[in-house]
């Protein structure tokens, strides 16, 4: 479970006074203002248990993002510190490190999936092309 130092709405970013959760919180769900999101206004006044629970879940998935990222921040904060001491990071650009470091390992993560599924589809295309040579060698024998 995060830190509850990290949930809450104290450290903010930029001088905005708005809180990391909360413009992460804003920014996917202001995405969902499409005609989905309309839909879902609509039928916001007969608000059910499962839609408080889905809303609890992304609360505490963006949490979790927020505190790992913080953390991820803390380390690379440290690791800098101990191999250029002289050097003073401001504790601002934590959460914006740890955050463009997850965001970095999921495109890493991504760019592997990518190649791996190229790879699949090459040699599924390369199996085809040889099974239909074969057919075609094997009707003419």
């Amino acid at each position: 479970m995060p830190c509850s130092k990290h949930l809450g709405y104290k450290v903010t970013v930029g001088g905005g006074g708005y809180s990391l959760p909360r413009l992460l919180k804003f920014g996917v769900v202001s995405v969902g203002w499409t005609l989905p999101g309309v839909i879902g206004v609509a039928q916001a006044a007969t608000a059910t248990p499962s839609n408080a629970s889905a809303q609890g879940a992304l609360n505490q998935l963006l949490a979790f993002i927020y505190s790992l990222g913080h953390y991820i921040g803390e380390g690379i904060v440290r690791l800098i510190n101990m191999i250029l001491p002289s050097v003073q990071i401001p504790t601002t650009l934590t959460d914006p490190i740890g955050l463009l470091a997850i965001l970095t390992i999921f495109l890493a993560v991504a760019a592997v999936a990518k190649k791996l599924v190229w790879i699949t589809v090459i040699v599924g295309w390369a199996l085809i092309i040889i099974r239909i040579v074969l057919v075609i060698i094997q009707g003419h024998a």
